[in-house]
């Protein structure tokens, strides 16, 4: 029997000596939604999820995962999550802005400190608490996954200090805060569509941008631009969520069980990110690109203080619980 195959099983114990399982209640299948493709994190850990429920309940409770936007982007993912056609969906939590607007929090440069700590954040009270709100949007949150840090790279050189950003157009997503975050630490933000990137660096419209390591090499956009700096300016959990509508109607077993395999689905996500993102840097290294990991954030930080300050204004107790969280 495989590793993976005793984890299940010695979960499924777990949870029918915890909850007290009975399998006489009505199959039920999860529909998922997720924009990105099966092999990515998000929905191999989905993968796993329906793999628990399906061992645990003997093939009542099964999960389809809908990837590549099958069913359109997120918004309207969410939409049909909101309205019960959908049973979940995983997002980024730009997403959720609308149905609760403390998630724009999580969006500013520099909210977390590190990894560890956006994870203390986002499963304690804080995260729990923002959690616990969607449900006035029709949404029962589930968890949050990783989506890696986002750094900088570009054509012209290494961006060692904060000075080497001065002067470089710069790529950002279509959001104000990103605009100005760049902005501020000298650089020139410019909103381009991520399928125009490649090309726009290439052409000299912009001089780099800014994103996750396995992005940067999946985009191969280490062709272009070589330089690549890990400044972590930007750490944006994503979350899964699963719809109301549907959840009221279920069982309590199976809102245990779900719950359940929730935790240990992010569990299994974030091993799942932190393998792709080591594999992705170990590529670039092997293709001859500099990663510079020796950075003094202190100078970044500083930087978009007034970002922070002007766009998080309205979730200043929020940053300020968050900030003490050790």
């Amino acid at each position: 029997m495989s590793n993976f195959r005793k984890r299940l099983v010695t979960s499924a114990a777990a949870v029918t000596a915890v909850i007290g399982v009975s399998f006489s209640a009505s199959a039920l299948e999860i529909k998922s939604s997720d924009v990105h493709p099966m092999g990515y994190p998000t929905t191999d850990a989905i993968q796993y999820m329906g793999e628990l429920l399906n061992t645990w309940t003997s093939g009542r409770i099964n999960v389809k995962i809908f990837h590549s936007m099958q069913l359109g982007g997120e918004k309207e993912a969410l939409e049909q999550t909101q309205l019960g056609a959908l049973e979940m969906t995983r997002v980024s939590v730009g997403v959720v802005g609308p149905i609760v607007e403390e998630f724009n929090a999580f969006n500013l440069p520099y909210f977390f400190r590190s990894v560890d700590h956006m994870h203390k954040v986002v499963d304690g009270e804080i995260g729990t608490s923002l959690l616990n709100k969607l449900e006035a949007g029709g949404l029962i949150g589930l968890g949050y996954m990783d989506a890696g840090s986002r750094s900088f790279y570009n054509k012209s050189h290494p961006i060692a200090k904060i000075e080497d950003l001065k002067g470089l157009k710069i790529r950002v997503m279509q959001n104000p805060i990103f605009i100005e975050m760049v902005n501020a630490m000298g650089g020139n933000g410019l909103p381009i569509a991520f399928n125009e990137l490649y090309t726009s660096m290439q052409t000299g419209v912009v001089d780099g941008a800014e994103n996750n390591p396995p992005s940067y090499e999946s985009g191969k956009h280490y062709e272009v631009a070589g330089h690549y700096t890990l400044t972590e300016h930007l750490m944006v959990p994503e979350i899964f969520v699963f719809s109301k509508k549907v959840w009221d109607t279920l069982p309590a077993m199976d809102q245990q069980l779900i719950r359940k395999a929730s935790v240990m689905t992010v569990e299994r996500e974030r091993e799942l990110w932190a393998a792709r993102e080591q594999k992705s840097l170990d590529l670039l290294r092997s293709k001859g690109i500099k990663v510079i990991t020796d950075v003094d954030k202190t100078a970044f930080i500083a930087a978009t203080a007034s970002v922070r300050e002007k766009f998080g204004a309205k979730f200043a107790d929020l940053i300020k619980k968050a900030s003490e969280v050790k």
